[in-house]
């Protein structure tokens, strides 16, 4: 995930705390997961870019907060960033890294690996679906677009790993036939 784009991304609507971000990214239909420890030292490092500038906020009875808008030059930056060429897509995922090592596990252990990122992938589908009202009522058409891409592709992964269990399955009980 591009996090300096999708700072920026934010901050381009408006300005933000920090901690803003970090709700509006855990609520975004993607549920994207992002730390504080990956907001500051962004916005800090985007500070001292002049992309962004910081405001203290006094309040009275709590911390101070500080608000961070983006300036013109991380406007440009961010604009350059959105239309510069588009790298590959990354297809190697970390499941099918593992996979490829597969052949030194059990007919057995293959089986269960394979169910467990099945159960997985139908968590987070599930926990899209029930996002699915709040995107249709709150997300631009782009954002319903991210959100049908990405369910999508988990049902795609989803539908491949079944595939493959069902292949593994066939072949075991022809094994046995013979």
């Amino acid at each position: 995930m591009d996090f300096e784009l999708l700072t920026l991304g934010f901050l381009n609507s408006s300005p933000k705390t920090g901690y803003r971000m970090q709700q509006i990214a855990g609520n975004m239909m993607l549920n994207f997961s992002i730390s504080m420890n990956q907001i500051y030292p962004t916005l800090r490092k985007f500070e001292e870019q002049g992309f962004v500038k910081k405001e203290t906020v006094v309040q009275e009875g709590r911390p101070n907060k500080n608000v961070y808008a983006i300036t013109e030059t991380g406007r440009e930056y961010f604009l350059k960033r959105i239309t510069a060429p588009h790298e590959p897509f990354d297809y190697v995922l970390d499941f099918l890294v593992r996979v490829l090592f597969f052949r030194f596990l059990s007919r057995e252990q293959v089986f269960k690996e394979f169910e467990e990122e099945i159960n997985s992938l139908q968590e987070q589908i599930d926990n899209l679906e029930t996002m699915e009202d709040t995107v249709n009522a709150r997300a631009d058409r782009y954002g319903e677009f991210c959100y049908r891409t990405a369910l999508q592709m988990l049902r795609t992964l989803r539908g491949c790993y079944i595939a493959e269990q069902d292949r593994m399955k066939t072949e075991s009980s022809e094994g046995q036939k013979k």
